[in-house]
């Protein structure tokens, strides 16, 4: 697909969150903050990013540490390890954090470099796929944009001109102490200042915009279809494109105006404002104008033209075929228009199962062996034996990234020589790079809590699905059968 068109405004917070479940921005997010009017309170960043993270899959969620430049050259590890995991779950949902990170913080030109590391790894996944078994969705939340800061803080700005009028500013939303006082405000705010929309509902069925050139309506009729009226100057150019009036659904839009500077503006600023959570007016500037916020960025993604929310979406596979022809779409509306696509019921109905044996061929008894079962997912029941030590425990996955995880459990170890048995607490890290597996493991017994004793140190070199050589290091070798 050439146009996918995500939602105003842009940005992973909202994106994440509204293609997961299929919404359009009347309801859900609207941008890293709001002002709560029940509470009269403004809800702060990291209730967002909250509400992002639960919808990212656990496994998944490793990915913003990877966001940070230079950390993104380890996302090479969890991406090999896709053809692995996608034996286990449905779907694997990968994200790449670091290029919006470098082009916000550092410009084009890193930004640029991060593409091109992405496309050089995810060249080395395809290589390891099979696309007669397997599908690949490749889309990004938003666009980005360069150009110049605008002179003053928009912040600032809002506050010279509406004063004490003024209740609270998130942007892109003002909320006003008088909100019948949006029409006057609104229009002074793009008077006097480099802000270059203003926006707000006149009331159920009609939005007003001002510019500094003229005025914008967007009414909306009882089917639920938009139309665009302006005066004064055509600001989107939709009348110059072939536009004539015409009423119009969120598709219609964007297919008239996927080509435009401003594509799907009037259904996406219009459903903005049937949100609750929206502001009495919402600001917009484009770019080559760039916001001024916390930092001045040499890039966003704040504003409604095609380089701040337009993207392509790439598809490859049979459950994919039914889109190929498709030229545009609402990204929020992407995952349900793939009906094989089940991201509610993603995970496995338990682990892998194995066993293991091991032994030192110029050493008698220095041999083991190990039986590993899992009743569910995330749990596992384990039987070890080695130099004379049998041991029984139970595991749990207490935090899983696509290349580690953490396991967690307890257990009763008995010793054959006198006949002991003792409790104990172990942990287990495993470490997954593409065929190679790594586990390390301690264990203390419950007589003696400050004495942590290492009791797993192997590493697997996977033949196929089932068979694994063994190496429990430093000079023990066998194999595992896992199923």
């Amino acid at each position: 697909m050439t146009y996918g068109l995500s939602l105003f405004p842009g940005g992973t917070e909202t994106t994440v969150p509204h293609i997961r479940v299929g919404m359009d921005n009347s309801s859900g997010g609207i941008g890293w903050g709001y002002y709560d009017r029940e509470k009269e309170q403004v809800i702060p960043k990291y209730v967002t990013f909250k509400d992002l993270f639960s919808h990212i899959p656990r496994r998944g969620r490793a990915s913003f540490i990877y966001g940070f430049p230079g950390l993104d050259n380890f996302n090479i590890y969890p991406l090999m390890n896709v053809p692995h995991l996608l034996k286990e779950y449905d779907v694997i949902q990968f994200f790449w954090f670091t290029t919006d990170a470098l082009a916000h913080y550092f410009g084009e030109r890193p930004y640029l470099e991060s593409y091109k590391k992405f496309d050089k790894y995810l060249g080395k996944l395809v290589k390891n796929l099979d696309f007669d078994k397997e599908n690949l969705i490749i889309y990004s939340d938003h666009g980005m944009s360069f150009g110049e800061f605008i002179n003053i803080p928009q912040a600032k700005e809002i506050k010279r001109i509406i004063g004490d009028g003024l209740k609270v500013y998130v942007h892109p939303h003002i909320y006003l102490k008088n909100s019948a006082e949006k029409n006057f405000w609104a229009k002074k705010i793009v008077l006097e200042s480099e802000i270059e929309f203003a926006f707000f509902r006149e009331n159920e069925n009609s939005v007003i915009g001002y510019t500094d050139n003229g005025k914008i309506l967007f009414e909306r009729n009882d089917d639920g279809k938009i139309r665009y009226l302006n005066e004064g100057t055509d600001f989107f150019d939709y009348y110059k494109d072939g536009y004539q009036g015409e009423w119009l659904n969120a598709d219609e839009w964007l297919s008239l105006t996927k080509k435009s500077n401003y594509p799907g503006v009037p259904t996406n600023i219009f459903n903005l404002f049937m949100n609750e959570k929206s502001g009495d007016i919402v600001i917009v500037i484009n770019p080559p104008k760039i916001p001024i916020f916390d930092l001045r960025y040499p890039a966003n993604h704040a504003g409604l033209t095609k380089t701040d929310l337009l993207v392509p979406i790439l598809l490859k596979g049979k459950a994919l075929e039914h889109l190929y022809d498709v030229e545009d779409i609402w990204l929020h509306e992407l995952f349900n228009e793939i009906p094989a696509l089940n991201l509610s019921n993603n995970n496995p109905t338990r682990e892998r199962q194995h066993f293991s044996f091991w032994g030192n061929y110029a050493e008698e008894k220095n041999y083991g062996f190990e039986l590993l079962l899992s009743p569910a997912y995330r749990w596992n029941v384990a039987l070890r034996y080695e130099q004379e030590i049998g041991k029984g425990w139970f595991e749990y996955d207490v935090y899983s990234s696509y290349v580690i995880r953490l396991w967690a459990g307890a257990g009763i170890q008995y010793q054959f020589a006198d006949s002991s048995l003792e409790p104990f607490f172990n942990s287990r890290l495993q470490m997954d790079f593409g065929k190679i597996q790594f586990n390390y493991g301690g264990q203390v017994n419950f007589n003696n809590w400050k004495e942590w004793q290492e009791n797993r140190k192997e590493i697997l070199l996977r033949i196929n699905d089932r068979l694994s050589l063994n190496w429990q290091i430093p000079n023990r070798f066998g194999f595992t059968i896992s199923w």
